[in-house]
């Protein structure tokens, strides 16, 4: 989580090797403690971008259908590949707009945004990846989609699924779903643990979130750089990510980090 240009969809695209060639990367990706290389990591992983892609013209289930027939491993007999559709469809409450054209925005009418976007989820999930990557997933949607969206995700990763999100400013509900939180300012860590752990975090900085406040609310805005006094808040982010850094929760996280580094592939 961050403000516009903290550098959330740059560190995504690092984890899963989709940044630029022309940036310069460094560090060890791991998964579970352990080292990966790409290869192995992305036969694992689904990746649901932030600007959906669909053919309009087709229906909620014949787009699954068709992903089911291009995505699935080939051993995979048709009849099988239509039960797990059907049960996509089900888990991912798809069923009551199954029929319904997918629509081109401003050309056809189709399904709504929330339902759009847990379509983008059906097409991943087909194949069953233990690993989800999901950029900024509420775009584009209200207050109350948003919720429904994020409720999804969130039974999902009950089913033992690994789900990293990028998010923008989430509502007090929303960011309530989430179990872990890292929060990032001006390409830097700013904070990486629990929403309870963040809480102590910024009270021991003497900036506690206020009271029926919302936390993500109050955390872009500490993180967040104001036009007019860029100086002043750039300080203040790097004095926040320079405490996080020498916090005991920063301190075994680093600890960790040289551990797995030292891990042989």
């Amino acid at each position: 989580m961050g403000s516009s240009g903290a550098g959330k969809t740059t560190f995504l695209n690092t984890l899963t090797s989709r940044s630029s060639s022309r940036l310069l990367v460094t560090g060890v990706r791991c998964a579970n403690g352990v080292p990966v290389n790409l290869n192995s990591l992305s036969s694992k992983m689904a990746y649901v971008q932030q600007e959906d892609l669909f053919i309009g013209t087709l229906t909620v289930k014949e787009h699954l259908i068709f992903q089911a027939l291009v995505r699935m491993d080939s051993h995979i007999p048709y009849k099988q590949r239509i039960e797990r559709v059907e049960e996509v469809m089900a888990e991912l409450r798809l069923n009551g707009c199954e029929n319904t054209l997918i629509g081109v925005r401003g050309r056809l009418k189709g399904i709504s945004g929330g339902e759009m976007k847990r379509l983008s989820f059906a097409s991943e999930v087909l194949t069953n990846p233990p690993l989800m990557f999901c950029d900024e997933p509420t775009s584009g949607l209200d207050s109350t989609m948003a919720l429904n969206v994020v409720q999804i995700l969130k039974r999902l990763a009950h089913t033992g699924k690994t789900i990293i999100c990028t998010i923008h400013q989430p509502s007090s509900e929303v960011f309530a779903l989430f179990d872990k939180l890292l929060l990032m300012a001006e390409g830097r860590v700013a904070f990486l643990g629990s929403t309870e752990e963040a809480s102590n975090f910024f009270t021991s900085l003497d900036a506690p979130c206020p009271h029926n406040y919302n936390p993500a609310d109050y955390y872009i805005q500490l993180l967040s750089i104001s036009p007019g006094k860029e100086e002043s808040c750039k300080q203040a982010v790097n004095m926040i990510c320079d405490r996080f850094d020498r916090s005991e929760l920063g301190n075994k996280l680093a600890l960790q980090v040289v551990a797995m580094a030292k891990t042989d592939f």
